[in-house]
């Protein structure tokens, strides 16, 4: 991709004009992996962390690790149980006492619950949404896929929703008025297959200034020109794609994993929808899909 006159790559995309304010406030922090991220994004790029669990776990578990936490910027939240650890993070995301929520060795369901106390007030837009931005070895540029880890299944009024949050993401990422493929099973309308009509609704309503929008579209017209050639299949998206929203979560979910244990890609993923970013990683993802995650979360910051 080139920004600017400028080669940008997955790499360099997530480490593009980064925040010099960054404060991450884990949920549930204490395993070798994440305690490892800690010390590595202390180490070489100056991340204050919050830790929210039992201190005497996270300090054991350091002196475990030769590190010595308190010559940096990382303070512990001693707390002994899931929901104290989720509210009290939540409470110090409202205050801006941490710019970055990210879920650790806790469930989904309780850090949500968390967050979205209406006391708290941190709602930003009408949908939460998982957005993942990917390095795919065999496509032109990194690509953002959307959604595959929040929303089952989504009427018209939802899935606008969803490509806004995924194109806030990619002006985030300075991809400026990004190609918007709106996948289906195939490229034209049929009743039988709901999101085509959905895709095809919202296409005509011409609702997005700030992106190209079409669809219906299959994945292969979206990610390959060779494809659409072929096909005669006419659109300034196809083979050109900056974000592929999908049409279901099952359809997204087994891309996701696809593309990651099978393709050789890489990624990263944030819940985008609050008024901070949230890292939510699965417990497969690897050390460095985390790493990468919290990448993508410090970009939004900007």
């Amino acid at each position: 991709m080139n920004v600017g006159g400028i080669i940008i790559n997955f790499d360099s995309m997530l480490n593009h004009n980064r925040s010099p304010s960054q404060s991450i406030a884990l949920v549930r922090a204490d395993s070798n992996e994440l305690l490892e991220i800690v010390r590595e994004t202390v180490e070489k790029h100056e991340i204050k962390w919050h830790l929210y669990d039992d201190e005497s776990l996270l300090v054991n578990s350091f002196k475990d690790m030769a590190f010595d936490y308190q010559s940096y910027d990382i303070e512990i939240h001693d707390v002994k149980g899931d929901t104290e650890a989720a509210d009290l993070a939540a409470k110090d995301i409202h205050s801006g006492r941490a710019s970055v929520l990210m879920k650790g060795l806790i469930s989904t369901g309780t850090i949500l619950k968390a967050v979205l106390n209406k006391e708290l007030d941190l709602l930003d837009k009408k949908v939460l949404s998982h957005v993942a931005l990917f390095d795919i070895p065999t496509y032109h540029k990194p690509i953002i896929i959307s959604d595959a880890a929040m929303n089952i299944d989504v009427d018209n009024e939802k899935k606008v929703n969803i490509i806004e949050n995924a194109i806030e993401v990619a002006e985030n990422l300075n991809i400026n008025k990004p190609k918007v493929a709106l996948i289906s099973a195939v490229e034209k309308v049929n009743e039988k297959i709901h999101s085509t009509v959905t895709n095809d609704t919202i296409v005509k309503a011409d609702l997005f200034s700030n992106a190209i929008v079409d669809g219906p579209m299959s994945y292969d017209l979206a990610m390959s020109a060779t494809a659409s050639e072929i096909k005669g299949y006419k659109s300034e998206v196809a083979g050109d794609a900056d974000i592929l929203i999908m049409p279901h979560i099952d359809a997204g979910n087994v891309l996701y994993k696809a593309l990651t244990v099978s393709a050789g890609a890489h990624s990263a993923g944030i819940i985008t929808g609050l008024k901070v970013p949230f890292v939510l990683t699965s417990r497969a993802d690897t050390k460095v899909e985390k790493y990468n995650s919290i990448k993508l979360a410090l970009q939004m910051l900007n």
